[in-house]
């Protein structure tokens, strides 16, 4: 019997976890890590495994599933931990995510705490449904977010450096009557960003379709690479302009910050970051909310005015994120200033072992690399459990458990920081 709840019989829970298809998902990357077949082909976009109302996971028993946010519900302050459970109002705090893009995502920002009480709120008021497409605000929480890199991953973060943007606008002749009124100060930023999201349909078209056109020979003559601005330039016109006109989000790649993560580097995402994911695989580790407002580049809901009332406009280089190791483990941490959660790496050879003392609130784990036959062991005191690679499991709050892979493994873990 398990030490938390009668007719719970395990200490540590496999999760059954459930897939978002949204268009801009890779075909290969979840499947082959799931080991199943892709035969149509469909965008495998996002492996969710938390307790978000919009696609929980499900936790599965001896007799049966249960969802994890209704498992949760039965026991908080058991299953979370005490002090989890109460800073949390009884619900887990992250969500964690497999997300593999094989084109741009939309040009987007989440807003802070505040402003999404007060978003959640007004659109309640005004019996905007929860499922409806043009609604902004899906819950009442921020969305603070952390991308580790699985593979080469591509990203645009926040604004380039103000003096960079300066150069942008005196050297693409497009821009040009941009640059005379633009000041290298967050007040004049705001202003050329506004100025730019906020033009009309036929105004976007007049500035963007002489671009297009010029980059687009230059790239028959050259061809642009990955780390180039330009190159995803062209890539997300292909992708989203439509109808003979141009997405404004197009605007938005010249002038954030173009990264490239190598697999291991990560980064970290605020409330009011301006950012779009490219291409990529990697581990993404959030505040447990699906509010997203978005600018372009995305067949979704697109509400400009909501996005720039929630955009900080601060420029300055992007931070690269490394995980430490933790001493005397094979454990590395990802540092954050999230309250919600922490990302945890663990990197097994054939003869190390992984001991977990009694745990300070629920972990999720999910070997991302492993022997296909073996899998990876979990031993708790209760049992031992063999996941494969993809599988996901969850850990209740106070239980110590061990990991163990014959043939070595990499698992990654969402955590609340201790």
């Amino acid at each position: 019997m398990s030490h938390f709840a009668a007719g719970h019989s395990r200490d540590v829970y496999p999760l059954r976890c459930d897939v978002q298809h949204y268009d801009w998902g890779d075909t290969e990357f979840i499947p082959r890590m799931l080991g199943v077949d892709n035969p149509r082909h469909e965008p495998f976009a996002e492996l969710w495994m938390g307790a978000h109302p919009d696609l929980p996971s499900s936790v599965v028993m001896q007799d049966k599933e249960i969802p994890l946010n209704a498992f949760i519900e039965q026991a908080p302050a058991a299953v979370l931990g005490p002090s989890v459970a109460e800073t949390f109002d009884n619900r887990l705090p992250y969500l964690f995510k497999v997300l593999s893009a094989a084109a741009p995502l939309s040009i987007q920002a989440h807003p802070s705490k505040a402003q999404a009480q007060a978003g959640f709120a007004r659109e309640n008021a005004v019996g905007v449904p929860l499922s409806a497409a043009h609604r902004n605000y899906k819950d009442d929480n921020h969305k603070p977010e952390l991308i580790a890199a699985l593979t080469d991953f591509y990203a645009l973060r926040g604004f380039r450096p103000l003096e960079e943007i300066a150069e942008v606008l005196r050297t693409v002749p497009e821009f040009g009557d941009f640059a005379t009124a633009f000041e290298a100060t967050p007040a004049s930023l705001r202003v050329l960003y506004e100025s730019c999201m906020q033009q009309s349909q036929s105004q976007v078209d007049a500035l963007l379709d002489p671009l297009i056109e010029r980059l687009s020979e230059a790239d028959r003559q050259h061809p642009f690479t990955r780390e180039h601005p330009e190159y995803w330039l062209l890539r997300a016109d292909r992708a989203y302009s439509r109808e003979g006109h141009r997405d404004r989000g197009l605007f938005s790649i010249y002038f954030l910050n173009l990264v490239h993560l190598h697999p291991g580097e990560a980064m970290y995402l605020p409330a009011g970051v301006l950012h779009a994911y490219l291409e990529g695989s990697g581990m993404e580790l959030m505040a447990n909310s699906n509010n997203v407002l978005r600018g372009g580049l995305t067949p979704k809901h697109v509400d400009v005015a909501e996005l720039l009332s929630n955009v900080s406009f601060e420029g300055g280089a992007p931070e690269i994120l490394r995980a430490k190791p933790l001493p005397g483990t094979c454990e590395w941490a990802f540092a954050t200033p999230a309250r919600e959660f922490e990302l945890r790496r663990i990197a097994l050879d054939a003869q190390s072992i992984y001991s977990r003392g009694a745990t300070h609130s629920m972990e999720i784990l999910i070997p991302v690399e492993a022997d296909e036959e073996a899998g990876v062991v979990i031993q708790s005191d209760a049992e031992a459990l063999t996941l494969k690679k993809g599988e996901a499991c969850m850990v209740p709050y106070g239980v110590p458990y061990r990991i163990q892979a014959s043939e070595g493994a990499i698992l990654y873990k969402a955590t609340v920081p201790a």
